[in-house]
């Protein structure tokens, strides 16, 4: 569970893994089936549903793309993904043309789709980082890996070691990249963007440190 300015996100923060579960049983799809369609076995399939799969962007791009989800409100090839760093948002909006989709985005928009759909979400909406699935959040942070470091290494200048986002991002390293994101912008603007109850909050004057650590994002 997270919580933005005291609300609580858990009912927004839906699994990639269960939203793929539910649209291949209401599909009438086995496991099997969507196994067949890609090259994970049975097994990695299910554990892709449950959240267990440590997976590649390749590897996911082609496991959410075995399960077939139409793209009404995102359709292939048309939609731009903009990923907001200061504000911790992630859009879309269709483009005029057609758009060279890459495997991250594939993920992320098929998300999208099962997640709008089900909550008769406008196409336009914003999703604040801190409302994606951990495993969404990570294909998002490594596909702009370039774009993230250098925006982490500007907003934590400060610390001894800058925080360097690796070539290989796990579910790990994103939560840990948030955890940055969420301090910095708990610092430098002035309000709390995420919080965890702690039983003793530090003082006003806490180091930057003291606030990663302290803040929380995402509880799986």
């Amino acid at each position: 569970m997270s919580t933005l300015d005291g609300f609580s996100t858990t009912l927004l923060t839906p699994s990639l893994g269960s939203l793929l579960h539910e649209y291949r049983t209401a599909s009438g799809d086995s496991a099997k089936t969507v196994s067949r369609r890609s090259a994970l076995s049975v097994v990695e399939i299910a554990q892709v549903e449950i959240g267990r799969a440590e997976l590649d962007v390749d590897q996911l791009a082609d496991a959410v793309g075995a399960y077939a989800v139409p793209r009404s409100l995102f359709p292939p090839h048309r939609c731009q993904v903009n990923v907001d760093l200061n504000a911790g948002l992630v859009s879309v909006y269709e483009a005029d043309g057609e758009v060279a989709e890459s495997p991250a985005d594939s993920i992320l928009l098929a998300y999208f789709e099962l997640f709008f759909t089900a909550r008769s979400m406008l196409s336009t909406s914003a999703v604040p980082f801190t409302d994606l699935d951990l495993d969404v959040l990570r294909v998002v942070l490594s596909s702009r890996r370039g774009e993230v470091t250098s925006h982490l290494q500007r907003i934590v200048g400060p610390l001894d070691e800058p925080f360097v986002l690796p070539a290989e991002v796990t579910r790990r390293t994103a939560r840990r990249a948030l955890l940055v994101l969420a301090a910095a912008a708990t610092t430098f603007a002035g309000g709390i963007v995420v919080r965890q109850s702690i039983s003793s909050s530090p003082p006003a004057d806490a180091s930057i440190e003291v606030q990663i650590i302290d803040a929380v994002v995402i509880t799986r």
